[in-house]
Formats: C-alpha cells, structure tokens, sequence
C-alpha cells in the first residue's frame, strides 16, 4: 500500500489467498482484519474475494461469517460509478476427486452453478447499461496451466464473458503478474497480479469515468509493470 502513495481509492479487494490454511478465528483477525483495519479500513471498505487456498484448513468454513456478502455466497455483482463489477469464487484448482480432499468437496457443481447464476446477471439491466463490465475472479481462466480449475473456468465462464462483452478480468492465483492483451482466445484483457513474497507483489490500481477505464499494476518497489 505504500508504493500507491496518495493516488485516492474507493475500495479494495483482496484478490484470494490470503492465508495458506485457515485454522482459527486468530488467524483470521490477527493475519487479515487487524492489519486492514490498521492500514486503511476503518474508512474504506474491502472485499474479501476467497482463493483455492481459503478452501482449506479446519476454520475454512467460518471464513463468511467474518464478511457481509449481499447473496450470502462467495460470489455476487455490484455497481460502483460506471462499472458493473462481477465477483466470482473459482474454489479449488484440482479435480475434486484429488486424494488431498478426501471425498468431501465439490467444486465442479459449485461452478456449474455460479455458470448460470452469471448467465442471469448479465441479462439483467445493471449489467447492460453499464459503461464498463469487469470481473475479479482467483483463478484466472487462460495464464494459470492446464490445471483443472483452470481449465473448467475457462469452460464455463470465458464462452459468458465473450458473449457478453466483458472489457475487463482481473485475477490472482499464479503468483507471478501478467498483463495479457485480448487475442484469438479471448476477446477481454487478462490482468493477473503478483504474488505475496517480497519482489514479487503487486498492487493493481482501477481508475474509471465516463470517458475512460485505466489499469495501472505497480510492483513492490514501485515500478509500474503494467
């Protein structure tokens, strides 16, 4: 947050992985909203967007009742000035049949359903008269490998964000920024930040008005990299 400087933000959002695994209440107050609360929000808000890693841990399903989510699920829309913004939960980056989960998640039907969900949402008024449409969403659905949350992201929701004209995905999970152009596999910006170690970090600044959006990625020694 230092190297933002004084550049004014409305909001931020922590783009997922915030944690390796979730243990106890502890951790999520000591590690995440005593630090945010230290920095800056006590008078800014921030969303807490969950990573395949906030899947994990044994306090990993207490993690909501931390945050206010309008729907009551990791995943929803809002608008902010002139952009429509569509918060997505990609869950885990393995097939749920992987032996590390043992019998007890998911995930394919979880994003299956959000698939729809989304479909829906982008119908609705809110989304069509806005300026702009941009989607936060962990793992991003092309740059991250042929894992198989990737892979099923990119299934379901990149066919949604062609259809529907999307400017903008912004996503996390690699660990190593990217800024990927629109291209012959998809039509919208691929925007990827850092990951958490020193060198590596990034802060990604959205500037938006009626004229223009902006994406400015900045690096932990203040460089802008994107």
């Amino acid at each position: 947050l230092k190297v933002n400087g004084d550049k004014p933000f409305d909001f931020a959002l922590l783009n997922g992985d915030m944690f390796d695994h979730e243990e106890d209440e502890a951790q999520v107050i000591n590690n995440l909203l005593t630090p945010c609360a230290d920095l800056f929000a006590k008078n800014k808000p921030f969303l807490m967007l969950r990573g395949n890693h906030e899947t994990r841990g044994k306090f990993r399903a207490e993690l909501k009742n931390y945050f206010s989510y309008p729907t009551g699920q990791y995943y929803f829309t809002f608008n902010w000035g002139p952009v429509h913004f569509t918060v997505l939960d990609t869950g885990e980056d393995k097939p749920d049949g992987a032996e590390v989960y043992g019998g007890i998640v998911n995930f394919d039907s979880f994003r299956e359903e959000q698939a729809v969900w989304l479909e829906k949402e982008m119908q609705k008024p809110a989304f069509l008269n806005a300026k702009y449409k941009v989607v936060f969403m962990h793992i991003p659905p092309f740059y991250s490998g042929d894992w198989h949350g990737t892979m099923h992201c990119r299934k379901l929701f990149s066919p949604l964000f062609d259809k529907y004209k999307v400017d903008l995905v912004i996503s996390g999970h690699t660990h190593k920024h990217g800024v990927h152009l629109p291209n012959e596999e998809h039509s919208y910006p691929v925007i990827i930040g850092g990951g958490p170690k020193t060198g590596s970090r990034t802060i990604t600044n959205l500037q938006a008005n009626q004229n223009k959006l902006e994406i400015q990625m900045i690096d932990d020694n203040g460089k802008t990299v994107g």
